[in-house]
Order: C-alpha cells, then sequence, then structure tokens
C-alpha cells in the first residue's frame, strides 16, 4: 500500500491544530486525479504532517510500505475521496522537482486545473519540446476525449510529426512504433484475400445455377483483369498458334536417309522439340512456386481436353504467372462449348496448384524487381498502381463474396491506409517502404533520406541516408549510406556475429558492382544489440527522433546500387 489517507476530522498538535484542520478540510474539497504538492515536516510512526504550497498543514495516515523523508518536497495525487476520507499518493515521485514545479505553474499560468491529465499533457509536450501553451494542451485534451484508448505519447507524437490524428492514422502509427508496419505483410495479406475470394465466388456461381460454364469463365476474366497489366493479358489463339507446328513428341526414333543410318545423336539434336514437362520446370523456376502445382495445374488442363500440343504452346507464350492464368483463361474459351464440363472448370479455378500462381501473380504485382530498379520513380508507380488495383476490385465486387468478400475489401483499405501514412511521413521526411523480391521472396525494405536534420548539414556536398531491410538470415539489418563525389562509405548493423561474418565475406561482391558504376567503397561491418528503448529499426527511431546513432553524421543512398 504506497497511499496516505487524510481525514477531515484529523487533528494536529497544539498550536498547529488550527492550521491542520484547515488543510485536511481543504483537500477534502479536491478532485480524483487532482495534483499538489507539499513537503514532509514530520513523520512519526504512521503519521505524516505535510506543508502544502499555501502554508496549511496536512495531518494524514501513511500506508504500510511507503516510505517519506522530513524535508522531502513531494508531488501527490487523489486517488479517492468520499468526501470526509480522502486517499493520496505519491506522484512521479522521481521526477525533477524543478520540472514539477515548472509544469504546476505552465499549467497555472494557462488556469488549466492541475489533474493528472493535464500533467501528462503538458509534460510530454515538453518531453517532445513543443509549445505548451492552452492551446497545445487543448488540443491534445480534445484529441484524447476523442480517441480514450490513445496513449498521450502518441497524440503528441503525431501532432509532432504533422500527421492528421484519425482512427486510421493511430493504428498506422502505432503499428510503425512497434515495428509491425511493414507493407509487405499487407501485400501478403491481400494476395491470400484475393484468393479466397475466388474461391467463395465461384462456390456462390455454381451453385446458383445450373449451367455455370459461362459465368466462371466471366467472373475469372473479370477478375484477372483488374489485377493484370496490359503485358500480362493473353494474346492466345488456340487454332491459329498451333497452325503448321510440329506435334510433340518426347521420344524420337532413328531414321535412315538414302540408305545411310543417321547417329541417333545427331538426329535427337535436329528434331528436338519443346516438351510440357521441360516447360513446366522452367516456369516454376521462372515464377518461384511449387513445380508440382504448376504440373496439377497443366494434368487439369489435359482432362478438359487441351492437347499436348497447346499445353506446349502455354509454356512458351506465359512469361508471368498472370500472363499464365490469362492464356489459361483464354484457351479454356476457345474450347467446343459441348466438351467442357463447369464442375471441372471451377475445380482448376479453386485448385491448390492455380491459387497459389494466382497469389504468386499478385505478389509479383504489387512488389519491385531490385534488378530491374532504374528510376525511383518506380517507387510512386508502385504505390500508385497498388491504389488504382484494390479501388477496382472493391468498387467492381462491392458486397459479392460474403466474408471473403468482406475480407478482401479489409485488406484492400489496410494496404491503401498504409501507404496514406508513408505520404502523411513525406510530408515530413523523403521515407518510402520498398516492397521487393528477392531469390524468390518477398522482402520489406525502408529507405529514409536525411534533409530537415541541422547535424546532418554541417557538410552540404553529403548525401546520405538509411535504409532498413528485413532479412530471412541476416534479420534486421540496417545499412547506412553516406556520398561525397565519388567515395561511397557504408555502415552495416547486424544483431550478431555470424551475420556480422557472412558479410565480412561477401562484401567484395558489393565493393565490385560499386566499383563498376565508377565509385568507390569503403564499409564497415557492425555488430549491435537493439536497447529496450529501441524499435530494431533505426528507420523508425531516427523518425521518431530517438537520435540512437549519435556518431553517424550524414548518410547516403544510390537506388541503383
Amino acid at each position: 500500500n504506497n497511499s496516505i489517507s487524510v481525514n477531515s476530522s484529523s487533528k494536529g498538535q497544539g498550536a498547529a491544530e488550527v492550521q491542520t484542520m484547515s488543510g485536511n478540510a481543504q483537500i477534502t474539497q479536491t478532485k480524483e486525479g487532482q495534483i499538489f504538492s507539499g513537503q514532509i515536516l514530520d513523520i512519526t510512526r504512521d503519521q505524516v504532517n505535510i506543508l502544502l504550497e499555501n502554508n496549511k498543514t496536512l495531518f494524514a495516515r501513511l500506508g504500510e510500505s511507503l516510505n517519506l523523508n522530513i524535508g522531502d518536497n513531494i508531488t501527490f495525487q487523489v486517488k479517492e475521496n468520499n468526501g470526509s476520507n480522502v486517499v493520496i499518493k505519491p506522484f512521479a515521485q522521481n521526477v525533477d522537482i524543478a520540472k514539477d514545479s515548472a509544469i504546476f505553474k505552465v499549467l497555472e499560468g494557462n488556469n488549466l486545473s492541475p489533474t493528472a491529465k493535464n500533467y501528462q499533457i503538458a509534460e510530454t509536450l515538453m518531453n517532445n519540446n513543443l509549445p505548451v501553451d492552452k492551446t497545445s494542451m487543448q488540443k491534445i485534451m480534445q484529441q484524447s476525449y476523442k480517441f480514450p484508448d490513445t496513449s498521450i505519447d502518441t497524440l503528441v507524437s503525431m501532432n509532432k510529426l504533422g500527421i492528421p490524428v484519425n482512427q486510421e492514422n493511430i493504428a498506422q502509427y502505432e503499428a510503425f512504433v512497434s515495428n509491425s508496419h511493414q507493407l509487405v505483410n499487407n501485400i501478403n495479406e491481400m494476395s491470400n484475400s484475393i484468393s479466397d475470394f475466388s474461391f467463395s465466388m465461384l462456390q456462390e456461381i455454381s451453385l446458383s445455377s445450373d449451367n455455370s460454364t459461362g459465368e466462371i469463365l466471366e467472373f475469372n476474366t473479370k477478375l484477372l483483369s483488374i489485377i493484370s497489366d496490359e503485358g500480362d493479358l493473353s494474346s492466345f489463339n488456340l487454332k491459329g498458334e498451333l497452325q503448321g507446328e510440329v506435334p510433340v513428341n518426347n521420344t524420337v526414333t532413328p531414321q535412315t536417309t538414302a540408305g545411310t543410318q543417321v547417329a541417333e545423336g545427331a538426329l535427337l539434336q535436329q528434331t528436338e522439340v519443346p516438351t510440357i514437362e521441360a516447360g513446366i520446370s522452367k516456369m516454376a523456376a521462372d515464377f518461384s512456386v511449387n513445380e508440382e502445382s504448376v504440373k496439377a495445374v497443366f494434368d487439369s488442363l489435359s482432362k478438359l481436353g487441351v492437347s499436348d500440343e497447346a499445353l506446349v504452346k502455354l509454356t512458351e507464350k506465359s512469361e508471368t504467372p498472370l500472363k499464365l492464368l490469362n492464356n489459361i483463361n483464354e484457351l479454356i474459351n476457345q474450347l467446343p462449348e459441348e466438351s467442357v464440363d463447369s464442375a471441372d472448370i471451377k475445380a482448376l479455378f479453386q485448385s491448390e496448384g492455380y491459387r497459389e500462381i494466382l497469389k504468386e501473380g499478385i505478389k509479383n504485382k504489387f512488389t519491385l524487381d531490385p534488378n530491374k530498379m532504374e528510376d525511383p520513380g518506380e517507387i510512386d508507380e508502385l504505390y500508385n498502381k497498388i491504389y488504382e488495383k484494390t479501388n477496382s476490385l472493391m468498387e467492381a465486387f462491392a458486397g459479392k463474396g460474403g466474408n471473403a468478400g468482406e475480407q478482401m475489401s479489409n485488406s484492400a483499405k489496410g494496404m491503401q491506409e498504409r501507404i496514406d501514412f508513408m505520404q502523411n511521413l513525406n510530408n515530413m521526411f523523403p521515407y518510402a517502404q520498398i516492397p521487393v523480391k528477392l531469390s524468390g521472396k518477398e522482402m520489406n525494405s525502408e529507405l529514409f533520406v536525411y534533409l530537415n536534420k541541422k547535424k546532418l548539414m554541417e557538410k552540404k556536398e553529403d548525401v546520405s541516408a538509411l535504409l532498413h531491410l528485413d532479412m530471412d538470415h541476416l534479420g534486421p539489418t540496417d545499412v547506412h549510406v553516406s556520398l561525397r563525389g565519388n567515395m561511397v562509405h557504408t555502415k552495416f548493423y547486424v544483431e550478431d556475429e555470424i551475420s556480422a561474418k557472412l558479410l565480412d565475406e561477401h562484401m567484395t561482391i558489393l565493393e565490385k558492382a560499386v566499383n563498376e558504376t565508377g565509385y568507390s567503397l569503403s564499409n564497415e561491418v557492425i555488430t549491435r544489440t537493439p536497447t529496450l528503448n529501441t524499435s530494431g529499426n533505426m528507420v523508425v527511431d531516427e523518425i521518431l527522433g530517438k537520435d540512437l546513432e549519435q556518431t553517424v553524421k550524414r548518410y547516403s543512398f544510390d537506388v541503383r546500387m
């Protein structure tokens, strides 16, 4: 029990009795949560005398575990008040007394009552180097009433960063602070929700119609057309593509010409034709999907009556996952109606293999290939593409697909809110998340370019940036990159010695790549364990003003590297 009990009838000793009674009567008029200060005059067993700021004395009974010393200046908060008995407790015992006094003067100067919430708002504004005036205080107070589950720290920080305070931005900011804000997570969620929505819609169509082939193909065409870009759309002409083609033949028998036996190896080399198996293997590798999944899709097409010749052409004409799905859709459209069964088509589009290819196609559409990134404007183009496609999905299928449709809409809205939040950050700093695909896996990276910090502007010829990567094997990796002239200096921050050793062993690859662009590279690899006060993401910590790396003055980043 760390509280103190005050009774309105408590009496002091001797000449101090009237003054004590006055102090006790005054404290019973306070409200719960109100704050006041006093000096400890005397302590006798469980009794304590406190001199209030108006020179009145308060006589109270100590809690069992509360330690006070005569002469201490303490700030107290009213914990309970039933009119006759008041329970008070020390408030912010470890806070500097000078700051305490300054906050109370600020509150008094602004005609604001010294409640716990007002004290907290004033203290948080001061800690963030923001004005502690009545307008600022009232603004945060109004926001705290509107969003009661949001901490004062969050509200003040959002105002400091210039981020509009609304429910969506609060959720995004809290995810940002907790380092769970990666756009790539939204992309994976989006790909899963579109796949689930497609499955649900096909189920709904098949239950509502006896002959649903046309409706299934119409829905699938509409969905693919929204997700796909122009280069993914099909130009597959079954009859035209197969006209004059040599039939597929996986085994070639040696022949004779003019009575002369032709060497088997030479004939095989001359007459070798593409095989379905080879095409499937190549697509699986190119698309980063399971080979068995692609094979299962092709087996389903074969059961629908698609010839081996057509399947080979399908492997040759499908450079991307979405191009393959568009070609499949077009190919089925060109099959004779009497040979196509709606149940077989539905089974194909709902199969695990087809859904895996669909999800991979969506991820490809919403991520960037670092090998093809030449223009920084590609990031803006990606964000615009995500916005446009998610908008189109929500508009085209509003109210459809039941729970799966609602989940898809929520995922789409979540992606848009994430991009809106990043744009808000960009109002103050050049910052971007760059969802990239490395070795067939989606990775999240964050880029923060220093422009507005005075400490980073001392040498104007330097350009600087901080890059954060979340890697499967290296873990969270921060890279400071600085550029002066043609000299590039990098500092890699990793969490353990194994990751540091791995980077050291392969650093010559980076040096060679940088040298080929006409730059010279120097680098350091540093093992650093994040403290309890850090998020494990230096980009986040820098934006929030934690200034963890005091020794790193300026950084740079060339997106072409």
